[in-house]
């Protein structure tokens, strides 16, 4: 199957070009043709590794030739284009961020089918389309479980070391207030992410090295793959314990943001802390491995995507054209601003 995946970017490390890259390879290794387009596109080792799988990759429409059976769209602007660009290919749009404006679902006349990544999201998707929750599927994050092995004996328990890891650059006051709580604690802390000008390429390497993992959603599943302990934490707040009571609600909530509901204190830090104690980190690491796997996520997508191929589309006439124009002037005003900013 010729399968199409849009993005915003890659080449940056944020969630949705980690579960592009890493369902990309796994469609590959089931033997699929997949390329993927990008409106903002930086070579690196992740876009290196695609291309060494034999993925296409490109912020260029015009260099794809073939008509895909599939699109998978994520960020409307480029999902918008993706589907002009094939206009009889169907389409599936996952929303990825319940709140971003990039993030907004398609028209009806444009999407055959709906997902997100985790509950949350996938009430936007309802909320904005008028689509029965029951018809948008919900798609996990995947894990490359082959990158992110298990480590090779338990994390101490109280922590020594820890991370922060954070993929935004809001990271000041919550780095201060979770550097604060560790110092208490007697736990190494090193903030890692753009917002401490420490930029992670490859986490699977650095997870084994720390007891402890502050960060949510992917930050947060990949530490519990790897068999750290976790506290779920964000520039909006702190969220609960994770553990083998909760997993099935926190998973289907991304582990993410709409979770982080406490507020980001450290005393409260502290406590969670010390509730480590309490903490099966090795069951959660099963858990995370069995549901999550890249994998099990490819196969998922290919019965979705035999759902959809072959759906007649009509993304022709005035409509078409305007909305290629809005996606257009987004992506090149985009590319213009960061351009700017020098990234």
């Amino acid at each position: 199957m010729r399968v199409l995946l849009a993005n915003g970017r890659l080449g940056f490390r944020s969630g949705s070009e980690v579960h592009t890259r890493d369902l990309a390879l796994a469609l590959r290794k089931r033997g699929h043709d997949v390329a993927i387009f990008v409106g903002v596109l930086r070579d690196d080792d992740d876009v290196r590794t695609l291309r060494d799988a034999g993925v296409l990759v490109t912020d260029d429409l015009e260099t794809l030739a073939a008509t895909p059976d599939v699109i998978q769209g994520h960020q409307l602007p480029e999902t918008t284009l993706a589907c002009l660009r094939f206009p009889r290919a169907p389409a599936l749009q996952v929303c990825h961020d319940a709140t971003n404006a990039r993030d907004a679902a398609g028209g009806n006349w444009m999407i055959q089918r709906r997902a997100a990544v985790d509950d949350y999201c996938r009430e936007r998707v309802r909320r904005e389309t008028g689509t029965p929750l029951e018809e948008i599927d919900v798609l996990f994050n995947p894990i490359d479980l082959a990158s992110f092995a298990r480590r090779g004996r338990p994390p101490a328990t109280p922590p020594l070391s820890a991370a922060l890891f954070h993929s935004s650059k809001e990271t000041g006051a919550m780095m201060e207030t979770v550097a604060r709580a560790c110092r208490r604690a007697g736990i190494s802390l090193d903030v890692l992410g753009p917002g401490a000008g420490r930029f992670v390429t490859d986490p699977a390497a650095s997870l084994p090295r720390y007891d402890l993992i502050f960060g949510k959603a992917r930050c947060a599943l990949e530490a519990m793959a790897s068999g750290a302990h976790v506290i779920l934490v964000g520039p909006h707040g702190l969220g609960p314990r994770p553990d083998k009571a909760n997993f099935e609600r926190l998973l289907r909530r991304n582990f993410g943001r709409s979770l982080l509901t406490e507020p980001l204190d450290e005393n409260c830090i502290v406590r969670r802390i010390r509730e480590l104690s309490q903490s099966d980190s090795g069951e959660l690491t099963e858990l995370v491995r069995s549901r999550c796997d890249s994998a099990r996520l490819a196969e998922m997508m290919e019965g979705v995507y035999l759902r959809i191929k072959g759906v007649e589309t009509h993304r022709r006439g005035f409509r078409a054209w305007a909305y290629g124009c809005w996606a257009g002037a987004r992506l090149g005003w985009r590319r213009l601003r960061l351009a700017r900013a020098g990234r």
